[in-house]
């Protein structure tokens, strides 16, 4: 399994309008580009996903569905309230996401907990993996996402895709 730890893209800030709570952030139009721009790049360096999921909060969701319509993916982002702010069962989550079908999953969700989970997943200190917006990690497995059991391949920053 690939498994593509993806955090939201630049969001409204709490309290602008339309953002009086933080699970209704919309992403900027810069937020909207990166998560465009991160679709591309998937679909340039042809790295097809299976099923992409995400935080049911507003940027969380808009990013997973800018990165499949880059993708000219006809399918939706799947919920999982699993990746939302401190909401994360590793275990749980891990179940989740080896539960989806297909072997190259999108996960998109929020710091801390994403860089927690990616810690987790490949045996990493603490603190160790941090995710700007819009940045995205590849983790391979044998099997299924398990404690220690990934390899990270790679991480990346919008600046190197856009």
């Amino acid at each position: 399994m690939l498994l593509y730890l993806i955090r939201h893209a630049e969001a409204v800030e709490l309290g602008a309008p339309g953002a009086g709570h933080d699970f209704d952030r919309a992403l900027t139009p810069r937020g909207h580009a990166q998560a465009r721009a991160l679709g591309e790049t998937f679909a340039r360096l042809k790295l097809p996903l299976d099923v992409v999921v995400a935080s049911p909060l507003v940027r969380a969701h808009q990013t997973a569905a800018e990165l499949l319509a880059a993708l000219h993916a006809d399918t939706r982002p799947v919920t999982c309230d699993q990746l939302a702010p401190e909401r994360l069962r590793p275990n749980k989550l891990s179940d989740f996401l080896a539960g989806v079908a297909g072997d190259r999953v999108a996960a998109v969700g929020h710091m801390p907990e994403l860089g927690a989970y990616a810690e987790w997943l490949i045996g990493a200190a603490d603190g160790s993996v941090p995710f700007e917006k819009a940045a995205a990690a590849c983790i391979a497995f044998k099997g299924d996402p398990e404690k220690a059991a990934g390899k990270l391949k790679w991480i990346v920053t919008p600046d190197w895709f856009m």
